[in-house]
C-alpha cells in the first residue's frame, strides 16, 4: 500500500472508483473511527499529528467524492494522470441499458437535486438579508442561522444530507465554542454546510473562523 500522502481518495478510503455516494459515506465514516483520538487500533500506530493530517485528508476525500460536480472534476483529473480507466467512475454506470419506467424514475430523481441546486442559488444571489450577512468581516451562528432561515432548510435535513450530526450543527449555529471539535473537522463542517446552503464556502469558513478567533483572543 503506498503512504497515505500519496494516495489519491478513493485509496484513501479504500474505495473503487465505482463506488456509491452510501458507501462513501460508510467508507468515511470507518475510517474516521479508526483514526480518531479515541481509537485504540490506530494511537499505537501513528502519533497525534499523524492521525491528524490523515483525517484531514479523509475528511477533504470524503467532501470531494460526495459532491457529485467537484467528484466529476476530481474524476477527470484521475483519468487524465492514467491512475484510473475511463469507464471506472461511478457516473459511467447510468450508461447501462434500463427499462422505461426506471428511465423516469431515474430521470424524476435527477431533476429534483438540480433543480433545489439552482434554484438555491437563485435565492441567495437575490435575498439581500443573505448578501448582506455574507458581505460582513465575520460571521457568528446567529448569521448562519438566518441563512439557513432564510432558504427554508431545516438543521435535520442538512444533517441528513450531510452527515453531520445534529449535534454539531447545533453547536456552529450556537456559537458553542466549548463543544467545538479540532479546527480542521470544524472547517469541513462549515465546507459542508455551506455547500448544502449554495453559498460560498469560502466567505462562510473565513468569516466564522474570524469569528471563533475573536472570542479566544
Amino acid at each position: 500500500m503506498n503512504p497515505f500522502r500519496k494516495q489519491n481518495h478513493y485509496e484513501l478510503l479504500e474505495i473503487s472508483p465505482g463506488a456509491s455516494p452510501m458507501e462513501i459515506r460508510r467508507a468515511y465514516k470507518n475510517a474516521f473511527e479508526l483514526y480518531k483520538d479515541e481509537s485504540i487500533v490506530s494511537y499505537s500506530f501513528f502519533t497525534p499529528e499523524e492521525r491528524k493530517e490523515i483525517i484531514a485528508g479523509l475528511e477533504d476525500a470524503y467532501l470531494t467524492l460526495i459532491n457529485p460536480e467537484s467528484r466529476a472534476e476530481y474524476d477527470r483529473t484521475l483519468i487524465a494522470s492514467g491512475a484510473v480507466e475511463e469507464e471506472a467512475p461511478y457516473y459511467h454506470k447510468t450508461r447501462d441499458p434500463i427499462s422505461i419506467y426506471d428511465l423516469r424514475k431515474t430521470h424524476a430523481d435527477m431533476i429534483g437535486p438540480r433543480r433545489r441546486t439552482e434554484d438555491l442559488k437563485h435565492v441567495v444571489s437575490h435575498n439581500k438579508l443573505i448578501q448582506e450577512i455574507m458581505s460582513q468581516d465575520s460571521l457568528t451562528g446567529a448569521d448562519l442561522c438566518k441563512i439557513r432561515k432564510e432558504l427554508g432548510i431545516s438543521l435535520e435535513k442538512i444533517a441528513e444530507e450531510t452527515n453531520i450530526r445534529i449535534s454539531m450543527l447545533r453547536a456552529i449555529e450556537g456559537d458553542d465554542f466549548d463543544s467545538f471539535p479540532p479546527m480542521v473537522y470544524l472547517k469541513g463542517f462549515l465546507k459542508s454546510y455551506a455547500r448544502y446552503l449554495q453559498v460560498d464556502e469560502h466567505v462562510i469558513i473565513d468569516g466564522y473562523i474570524k469569528r471563533v478567533g475573536k472570542q479566544h483572543s
